[in-house]
Order: C-alpha cells, then sequence, then structure tokens
C-alpha cells in the first residue's frame, strides 16, 4: 500500500524537491499514532509530509524546532479534516 501512495505522488515530490520514501512515510505515522492514533493513516502521513515540506521550502527552513513540527501537525490535521469533509 506505501508504495501506490508513493507511486502516486512522485508528481508532487519532483515539484517540491522531496523524495517521498517508506522511512519517512513510517517515522510520521509512528509520530501520528502516539499524538493522534483517531487520524494517523499512511495516506494522511503522506499528505502531511507534501504539506510540510512545501512550507518548510516556503520558508527555507532546514532544521525547523520540534515545536514547529507539533504546531503544524495540529493546523494540518484541522485543514485536513475540514477538505476531507
Amino acid at each position: 500500500m506505501t508504495n501506490d501512495i508513493i507511486r502516486i505522488m512522485k508528481k508532487v515530490d519532483e515539484q517540491i524537491g522531496y523524495d517521498l520514501n517508506e522511512q519517512d512515510i513510517g517515522a510520521v505515522l509512528r509520530y501520528m499514532q502516539l499524538n493522534d492514533p483517531e487520524h494517523a493513516t499512511p495516506e494522511r502521513a503522506v499528505r502531511f509530509l507534501v504539506t510540510w515540506k512545501k512550507s518548510l521550502r516556503k520558508r527555507d527552513i532546514n532544521s525547523p524546532l520540534e515545536a514547529d513540527l507539533d504546531e503544524f501537525y495540529k493546523q494540518f490535521i484541522k485543514t485536513d479534516l475540514e477538505q476531507s469533509e
């Protein structure tokens, strides 16, 4: 299933210069399972990674703080849920 997700997201990867991979998806999925298990899905992990990387590119940040990640995740879930309805 993860390989299918990666294949689908390749076009986006090329646009933002990020090589989406199973290791990163797994790490985000573990983060989600620990912090927000209700919303933890591989598809949402991919959407989060792409959104997060786009945001970092726009802000030209290479090493964001963990607090930035937590706040960004909360905003992402809110927006993602609204778009899923």
